[in-house]
């Protein structure tokens, strides 16, 4: 009996594969639009749940430690309200750092392009005089130019125009961005409201979620779900916590370096890098296109030389920084760090490179777990 209701569940389960198989070659467009439609419905939820797993870093940080308040009064309060002021004080501190990071970059950036056409007229100008400073340089490669008929007034004022076109299309483009940013905006404000009921809710929806997965499914497989949740969502939150720690050695190192090596705007330079480096290996790429943009601005000789600079702290990060910290904190070694940056890369981009060292992480762990307890069956200790 045991044997024909076993074959009649795999046959059953084969059957539902192929259903689904054919289904999924043979309307897949129609499949494909009505999970985008069903995501685009949920999209607001799904956002809020995120904000909440990221908010609730800092949220469960402050908890802690104001539980740790002995004074009676005030202990009696914190008690009572200890989520509230948490997650309040949570939202004043990212609220924070965005408004002092946005404080600090935006107005350089917004002088910085006021100045671009003189900015533009003194860096080519500085550009012939050190040409015609070398008289090697002078004498001979620019006599070789001069022999082809090359009209440099006409190369620069093409430059500045190519410049100038760029700079209205990226400000049209932003025009354009800026459309669709009051349905962001309407998104955003339900995620993060959805964001707050989840976090003020959190241990209700915990049990209720535990709940569920024993009523529907054994103890043994409910336990072990359970089981890869939780060490799922301590290795994102150890892997986010990683990743700020890792772009704050990032931002300290350019503003050391760059105080040493007398740069211009060495403070805006090392807080766009940090804040940017939260995302993997590709972040501070945006940080460094717009530090080479206002260093250039001012001075174009030290933007080659802030070129080899960030090349050179960039490669210090990737190989030895960003696999020592962020692999530390998610418990994977350095070269496993390495392996999932690529391979997510590869997959799913920026997002891949994100999501795959957490996941490769829980893997690595539950794979270590398995191998260790089938040797410890087999009574071998291997060294």
């Amino acid at each position: 009996m045991d044997l024909e209701k076993k074959l009649t569940g795999k046959i059953t389960l084969l059957v539902v594969v192929a259903i689904l198989l054919y289904m999924w070659f043979n309307y897949w467009h129609g499949i494909m639009g009505v999970l985008g439609s069903v995501y685009g419905l949920l999209f607001p939820f799904i956002l809020g749940g995120c904000i909440a797993f990221i908010l609730n870093i800092p949220v469960t940080f402050f908890s802690n430690n104001l539980s740790r308040i002995k004074v009676k009064g005030i202990r009696r309060v914190i008690g009572k309200f200890n989520t509230m002021i948490s997650i309040a004080l949570s939202c004043v501190l990212i609220i924070g750092v965005l408004v002092l990071v946005s404080y600090i970059i935006i107005p350089n950036i917004i002088d910085t392009i006021k100045v671009l056409p003189q900015a533009f007229d003194n860096s080519t100008t500085m550009l012939q005089s050190w040409i015609n400073s070398k008289s090697w340089l002078s004498t001979n490669i620019m006599n070789l130019i001069n022999n082809l008929g090359i009209n440099w007034d006409s190369i620069i004022n093409s430059a500045k125009n190519t410049v100038f076109n760029w700079a209205s299309s990226v400000l049209l483009s932003t025009l354009g961005v800026a459309t669709g940013f009051a349905s962001a905006i309407v998104e955003f404000v339900l995620a993060f409201m959805f964001s707050i009921y989840i976090l003020t809710q959190k241990k209700k929806l915990g049990v209720q979620f535990k709940k569920i997965i024993f009523a529907f499914l054994p103890q043994g497989k409910a336990d072990s779900i359970l089981e890869v949740i939780t060490l799922t969502a301590q290795t994102f939150s150890n892997f986010i916590t990683g990743q700020c720690i890792e772009s704050a050695i990032l931002g300290f190192m350019f503003f050391v370096t760059l105080i040493i090596l007398k740069f211009p705007y060495a403070l805006v330079i090392s807080i766009l890098i940090g804040f940017t480096a939260v995302i993997p290996v590709l972040g501070s790429f945006i940080g460094f296109a717009v530090a080479t943009f206002l260093i250039v601005m001012v001075d174009p000789m030290k933007a080659g030389i802030f070129i080899i600079v960030f090349l050179v702290l960039k490669q210090i990060e990737d190989n030895i920084i960003y696999p020592k910290i962020v692999g530390n904190s998610v418990g994977l070694p350095s070269i496993w760090v390495l392996v999932a940056i690529t391979v997510g890369g590869k997959t799913l981009g920026v997002a891949g490179m994100i999501i795959f060292i957490p996941l490769f992480s829980v893997a690595y762990v539950l794979f270590r777990r398995e191998v260790y307890s089938r040797l410890k069956k087999k009574k071998l200790e291997i060294k």
